[in-house]
């Protein structure tokens, strides 16, 4: 058995184009035609040099991902053109209704009618040769759908834009990476123009029937379709916290169990029927085949998802590689899985799942080399075989656990912001009763559901007991996933980088691991000087929660929280998803004064749930809120101090029938510079306050009334204000219209800088003496491609 390596130059090549897909997830933009021929001029003449050709794949993988992104989530391979469709996904974004033909892509059931994905067939009566995916959202649905029909709807298009705040969740990345780039709104079902339903979506109704009166049937139907539609937010929290998400989205885990346990059955059953000296040099091949066909299949019933497909292809490369029976460098077997994923689909770049998937790959290997399975140990040679494989087993299996849990540590706090520090133990008990027991029944249960529906509910059944079973003896470790601040995760980074250290110099002799000691004291006294926060400058974060408002004001050590965002008849909010998690990385514990402005609920939709996240010292409002908690009311003239801030209340002078005009209206200042906060008073209001105390509004800064509406923001109060900035707290393409044109234009006239939340995601001014300086998520935090491509 000989050895095959890549030649060097292969290697240094499959480097270099990783390299180049990787640095995608910091381009300000993809590549412009300019940009796109100058790409395409340096590698004709790298390649006129022999010496530089292999530096040729630099600009040829930056101009394969550039069209391929475009395509993908355009259905064009370059901007603005007419290449492969008609129709340009960008023109139509436009306000207007359009016409469209889709394929149903997602299962659907009761959960989630109104969000699916689904194939754009045809644009305004245009065939298109490329069908890009969509996200669609109806409000009221009036008909049933299923995976695989043709329908006809009239919408409204505009591109996928999540909020975007520094600790939040980054849907806009999140949506690029599966492939979606526009949103349509549904306006009107106007006909079925396929009614058949895939075979797919046949076997998940023929399921999802048979399990109807199961607790866990979302779970059940998440195992065998990759359809989370039906676990419950309580459930999803509960997976979530003991650490074993990986378990219920399908992808490398599963696929490889399922190829595992096909290659088994599929040797097993040629080893009786065929003879191998029949088959010779095809006998591997053929059981390997035979495996991949049942993989396959399982990638089929999740519907090829995207994790599912780089699943697969990734074991497919690697089963091709294994098949050739030669010996390689796991090195190279890595190098060349991920570049066939990257190849494959390029925006997978931009998916956490991948690069978990691929750490956790790399460990794995790194793991097996470093302890060997098959290596000699102690066992008393006496024993059982069987005891001894067993004895093995339970060792490998903690060691994985025990260093995938470490070694993965740093990954996961980048990307999730916390662990769940019982995972380890869960893990443990989770992976082999889920992998060999749970996963199975539950596929098997599904077959049989063809076949014969009672039985296979029996098998549901015994799967449900056994969920139960776990979740029951789990529930000591659902309380232990932690959140942790942007500075407690870089402190809790470079402490695991010391351990790592220690524990690698300890296996480098006496003189390296004295150096590793000298140099771990030295880090930790470093850790340990706390910086003193400045007194020099204060902040202003407002807060992107679409369409509503939510501001913090943070002076020395001392916060202040001005609304908090809406709360929905779902449950979904902004507290928890927005607010909260910025908090958070922001490392605060406590406000020392929430106020909500007034009651409507995009201002105060979070009064109740914020009070479980931080500890609050101090709650106003504008006028009474329905609470559980007392809240003081603001009137004119009371005044408050935030480290080296005044606050001054302007407004109500009384609560009245208007809650618009209830609103609490803040003048925050240190002396030299300002802020007013309006929440939603209107023209009414404001004539009063320029009347009554036109000179205390002059502001350098002001939050626009009402969001921008063309009830709010006249003439005389912009001009009595004179703030040098503005900041709209609305909604990205809001239906209301919010800012209002001429509210802008009189704004513009009086040359003050607009800013719109809505556009810019979470927009920061820090303020001193000598400046105010301002950055924005999408333009300076996070200058990203991904958060400005595509928009109007």
């Amino acid at each position: 058995m000989w050895m095959i390596t890549f030649e060097k130059p292969m290697r240094i090549a499959l480097l270099l184009s990783i390299f180049v897909f990787s640095s995608t997830l910091f381009w300000s933009q993809l590549l412009e035609s300019p940009l796109l021929l100058i790409a395409t001029i340096i590698t004709l003449v790298l390649l006129l040099v022999p010496q530089l050709r292999i530096l040729a794949v630099i600009p040829v993988t930056a101009v394969y991902f550039t069209v391929y992104a475009n395509l993908t989530l355009t259905g064009q391979p370059f901007p603005s053109t007419q290449i492969v469709n008609k129709n340009a996904l960008q023109a139509v974004v436009d306000g207007q209704d359009h016409t469209i033909d889709v394929q149903i892509v997602s299962l659907i059931s009761d959960n989630n009618r109104g969000y699916f994905k689904a194939k754009l067939i045809a644009l305004d009566a245009e065939h298109l040769n490329y069908t890009p995916l969509l996200e669609m959202r109806w409000y009221k649905p009036d008909i049933n759908l299923q995976a695989g029909q043709i329908q006809r709807f009239k919408v409204r298009f505009k591109p996928v834009y999540g909020r975007a705040n520094p600790g939040g969740f980054d849907r806009q990345k999140w949506a690029y990476s599966e492939h979606v780039a526009y949103q349509a709104t549904i306006r009107k079902h106007i006909e079925v123009v396929n009614g058949n339903r895939n075979i797919r979506a046949r076997f998940y109704e023929a399921v999802k029937h048979n399990t109807d009166n199961l607790n866990h049937q979302g779970l059940l139907l998440a195992l065998s379709f990759a359809d989370k539609s039906l676990i419950s937010f309580e459930q999803k929290q509960i997976i979530r916290n003991l650490g074993i998400s990986h378990l219920f989205a399908i992808s490398g885990l599963h696929i490889g169990l399922l190829f595992s346990a096909a290659y088994l059955l599929s040797q097993s059953i040629y080893k009786r029927l065929l003879s191998p000296r029949l088959l010779g040099w095809c006998s591997l091949r053929l059981i390997n085949v035979t495996a991949l066909m049942g993989a396959w299949g399982y990638a089929y019933l999740a519907g090829f998802s995207l994790p599912t497909q780089r699943a697969f292809l990734m074991l497919m490369v690697a089963v091709i590689v294994f098949s050739l029976k030669r010996k390689c460098f796991k090195v190279d077997i890595l190098l060349l899985v991920l570049f066939t994923v990257l190849l494959w689909d390029p925006l997978a770049v931009l998916s956490v799942s991948l690069w978990l998937s691929f750490f956790a790959v790399a460990i794995i290997l790194l793991l097996l080399w470093m302890f060997p399975f098959n290596a000699p140990d102690k066992t008393d040679n006496q024993a059982p075989l069987l005891k001894i494989k067993v004895i093995k087993y339970i060792k490998l299996l903690f060691l994985l656990q025990l260093g995938l849990t470490f070694l993965m540590l740093p990954i996961q706090l980048v990307s999730f912001s916390g662990i769940s520090l019982g995972s380890i133990i869960v893990n443990l008990i989770a992976v082999p009763l889920f992998s060999l027991i749970i996963i199975p029944l539950t596929l098997s249960a599904s077959l049989l559901t063809l076949l014969y529906s009672p039985f296979a509910l029996m098998i549901f059944q015994l799967c449900e007991t056994l969920i139960s079973m776990f979740f029951y003896v789990t529930v000591f470790a659902s309380e232990s996933y932690q959140l942790y601040s942007v500075i407690d995760q870089k402190i809790m980074i470079i402490i695991f980088a010391v351990l790592l250290v220690l524990f690698i110099s300890h296996f480098q002799g006496a003189e390296r691991r004295k150096i590793s000691y000298l140099f771990s004291v030295f880090v930790i006294c470093l850790i340990s000087l706390k910086p003193s926060v400045s007194n020099e400058h204060w902040y202003v974060d407002i807060i992107d929660v679409g369409q509503g408002l939510a501001v913090l004001v943070r002076s020395g050590n001392e916060t202040l929280l001005y609304d908090t965002g809406a709360r929905y008849a779902s449950g979904f909010n902004m507290v928890d998803s927005e607010i909260s998690p910025y908090l958070l990385s922001l490392g605060i514990k406590k406000l020392d004064h929430l106020v909500i402005s007034h009651s409507d609920n995009d201002h105060a939709g979070g009064a109740e749930l914020i009070a479980s996240k931080v500890i609050i010292e101090n709650r106003w409002a504008g006028e009474p809120l329905d609470s559980q908690y007392t809240f003081k009311q603001c009137i004119r003239g009371q005044k408050w101090l935030l480290g080296g801030l005044s606050i001054d209340v302007l407004s109500p002078q009384a609560v009245t029938a208007n809650n618009n005009n209830n609103s609490c209206v803040l003048r925050i200042s240190d002396g030299k510079r300002r802020l007013l906060l309006t929440g939603d008073i209107g023209k009414k209001q404001e004539t009063l306050l320029v009347k009554e105390i036109a000179h205390q509004l002059s502001s350098d800064i002001l939050l626009a009334p009402h969001h921008g509406s063309r009830y709010s923001s006249s003439e005389p109060f912009i001009q009595a204000v004179s703030p040098r900035w503005v900041v709209f707290s609305a909604g990205f393409m809001n239906h209301w219209g919010f800012p209002s044109e001429e509210v802008t234009a009189r704004y513009q006239k009086q040359s003050v800088k607009t800013f719109n939340s809505g556009l810019s995601g979470l927009i920061r001014f820090q303020i001193s003496a000598q400046a105010i300086k301002i950055k924005t998520f999408r333009e300076d935090l996070a200058p990203y491609w991904y958060h400005q491509a595509f928009l109007p």
